[in-house]
């Protein structure tokens, strides 16, 4: 059994392997860009920014900083060094392109496999049949916005690994009562929130399923004590060395950067006259930023992640037969998502910018999606032949739906949204991005369709070497060949596909 388990794995991982490969740009956006130059300063020593420079947030000493948190960048530490290095191998190639190679094949890549092999643990953990996991697994990274955030590497993916690292370390402990899965949760979710700070979220409901997850299994008080302890070991150091590195580079231990850098925009606007709200960013009526995120067609999480819908409402009618374990993980992550709307729906930005669908949300949407979407590949060999296309209808239609997002650079059709108006984002920007692919493809082009400029933001790594760029293209294919047939034969024996011949 255990030779079987390691060659689903094994056969999972090459499958994501070669599609997060296939997506990869090979450059960061610019926030990830801002947070290369953090890690490049930490270990070389210099400014992130220059004091000259009005950019960035005043910090101690009158240094000028990015107000992210250090994470990420910590991520990429070692794969900037590696890649600085290169530079002495490589001097025809310029350091920051040898830098954001390093990156994308040290860190992106194989971070964003860990994110589809931790999803079939979890699956794994909760009792699901491993070819139903190894299905779920694929069709999550292939059927909703985690692909999209497997190719634009911001926060989102990794905070998904430690989370989802996080759930399945309890259920491991729940299962082979090892007390180091409990302390490998806490290491996980502090890491989550060393990431981005919001992910304070993620650790009470995390503490939320441990806790609900003991008292159903009936621990005694002093197990629960010990237990709990064990997972507060594990947050607490990585909670201190956000707050140090903040007092480092901002002096203060309490207030992160983004709340240091959102006081200094007020003052700065005060001193200019410029009439500004005191309680900057959170400017909106909250409906604007719950319907938002609910409802509008350029960040509605049921338009961008089809999927959410279906299986909501497939684990409603399930309820009943669902196990207590993914019961109180399910009303732990819808919990996730109602506090991060909650948090999010004043907002100035509650949008997430140009970011492709609600990027502050999308992921307690997947946390919601893993369990859900392998209930909905269980059901398939056992609904009729009907209810079988359906499925794979959905599922199909989902997955068109993330290949839009992957095509262009992101900030293609996203227009000016910073700090928009929330009527900009009644715009449908999927189907914007579906009618920029039509003209990008189309022989005879309407009028209005830039299609050499499209051209130019096509999103691919063949485009990084003008020289080589035919030869690149033609690695591309093949490799694309080799994923989409070694994908549809997976699902065709693991899903038993067949029964529907």
């Amino acid at each position: 059994m255990v030779e079987l388990a390691m060659k689903t794995v094994i056969k999972v991982a090459l499958i994501a392997l070669l599609w997060i490969t296939l997506i990869n740009p090979g450059n960061l956006p610019p926030d990830t860009d801002a947070r290369l130059q953090m890690s490049h300063a930490l270990w070389t020593k210099t400014e992130e920014i220059p004091s000259s420079s009005s950019r960035g947030t005043l910090g101690v000493q009158g240094k000028r900083y990015y107000f992210y948190d250090l994470g990420q960048s910590i991520l990429m530490l070692p794969a900037d060094w590696v890649g600085t290095k290169l530079h002495s191998f490589f001097p025809q190639i310029k350091p920051y392109l040898l830098r954001e190679l390093a990156v994308s094949l040290l860190v992106v890549i194989p971070l964003n496999v860990l994110v589809v092999l931790s999803c079939y643990w979890l699956l794994r953990l909760f009792d699901f049949h491993e070819n139903i996991a190894a299905s779920a697994s694929l069709v999550f990274l292939l059927g909703t916005t985690a692909l999209h955030y497997s190719q634009v590497f911001q926060q989102n993916n990794p905070v998904l690994l430690c989370v989802v690292l996080a759930y399945a370390c309890v259920l491991a402990y729940l299962k082979y009562d090892k007390i180091y899965y409990i302390l490998g949760s806490g290491l996980a979710i502090g890491f989550a929130i060393f990431i981005r700070s919001t992910a304070i979220i993620y650790a009470l409901t995390v503490f939320g399923f441990l806790i609900g997850a003991i008292i159903y299994k009936n621990y005694k008080f002093k197990q629960i004590y010990k237990t709990v302890l064990f997972w507060m070991s594990g947050v607490i150091p990585f909670v201190i060395l956000s707050r140090l590195f903040n007092y480092f580079r901002f002096g203060s231990f309490s207030k992160s950067g983004a709340e240091i850098s959102f006081e200094q925009a007020r003052e700065s606007s005060y001193a200019q006259g410029i009439d500004i709200s005191p309680n900057y960013p959170f400017i909106h009526p909250p409906y604007i930023g719950i319907f938002g995120v609910l409802f509008s067609p350029s960040k509605s999480i049921f338009i961008y992640d089809p999927l959410l819908l279906p299986c909501l409402i497939l684990g409603l009618s399930l309820r009943k037969k669902l196990s207590p374990y993914l019961t109180i993980y399910l009303i732990s992550a819808i919990f996730g998502l109602i506090f991060h709307i909650i948090l999010t729906s004043k907002l100035d930005f509650w949008h997430g910018d140009g970011a492709w669908a609600a990027r502050y949300h999308v992921t307690s949407v997947h946390l919601i999606l893993i369990p859900l979407i392998a209930l909905l590949i269980a059901e398939f060999s056992l609904v009729n032949r009907l209810k079988k296309w359906l499925i794979v209808s959905l599922i199909i239609l989902s997955i068109l739906v993330q290949i839009p997002s992957l095509v262009f650079d992101p900030s293609v059709n996203s227009g000016w949204v910073n700090f928009a108006k929330p009527e900009s984002f009644l715009r449908f920007r999927l189907a914007e991005r579906v009618a920029s692919i039509g003209c990008l493809v189309s022989s005879s082009p309407s009028p209005n369709c830039l299609k050499n400029e499209l051209s130019g933001r096509v999103n691919s790594w063949t485009r990084k070497f003008n020289r080589i760029q035919g030869f690149l293209q033609i690695i591309w294919s093949l490799l694309f060949i080799v994923a989409l047939i070694s994908t549809l034969v997976f699902l065709w024996f693991s899903m038993g596909l067949n029964s529907l011949l």
